[in-house]
């Protein structure tokens, strides 16, 4: 079964629909999404809406978070005001911090930034900060997806769990972003990363241990 997986779409419709145009070519089964669906971009509502009318399992970003806390958004050149129609902010408001679900025996669970904050970066250049160690010895998932960082990450744990970032999939000019989406395949656990603009594999499988390549 394969499970496609989308990060930080902050507004970008036009970049949503090309991932979803190439993961409908990998025929992807289930589609989960790691938060941070409004700023940056200019089309929270259509990006919203989109994320709501195909029914795609999401998280709470801390973009999402803080939309609904200040009634504003960021956007390349600052904050302003966040006029979004009122489904919305009904959608934004009902989104969890975190979700889990389990597919062909394998437990995934979502997150944003990391399971301790939707403001955690976890990434491959620095070693893995306590939340996520600890999320191991606590938890029973096999596969962490987190997003925030706009850099796609895949990091094997010796205990046999697997931790996936599948980048941002956003293309708002001046922003940093990997332009990337992700399919998880269960339950192999296979990892591929993709190019939004062409849909061509960019990475597969790369192991990290503690933030260092191996």
């Amino acid at each position: 079964m394969k499970i496609g997986l989308l990060g930080d779409i902050h507004g970008d419709t036009r970049a949503l629909e090309s991932a979803l145009r190439h993961l409908e070519t990998l025929r992807v089964d289930q589609l989960l999404c790691t938060g941070d669906l409004v700023g940056y971009g200019y089309q929270s509502d259509a990006a919203v809406a989109r994320v709501q009318s195909l029914g795609i399992p999401c998280v709470r970003g801390n973009h999402d978070r803080w939309a609904l806390e200040r009634r504003q958004l960021i956007g390349p050149r600052g904050w302003r005001p966040a006029s979004l129609h009122d489904t919305t902010w009904e959608f934004l408001e009902q989104l969890p911090a975190s979700r889990s679900l389990t597919v062909k025996g394998i437990t995934i669970e979502v997150h944003h930034g990391s399971p301790a904050s939707d403001t955690e970066f976890v990434t491959p250049y620095r070693p893995l900060p306590e939340s996520v160690t600890q999320f191991w010895d606590r938890s029973d998932a096999s596969v962490l997806v987190l997003g925030h960082t706009h850099l796609p990450m895949i990091d094997r744990h010796f205990n046999g769990g697997t931790l996936v970032n599948p980048g941002s999939i956003m293309g708002v000019p001046g922003i940093q972003t990997s332009y990337s989406f992700a399919v998880l395949e269960v339950p192999s656990l296979a990892v591929r990363v993709f190019e939004v603009r062409t849909g061509r594999e960019i990475r597969r499988d790369p192991v990290f241990l503690n933030g260092d390549p191996v």
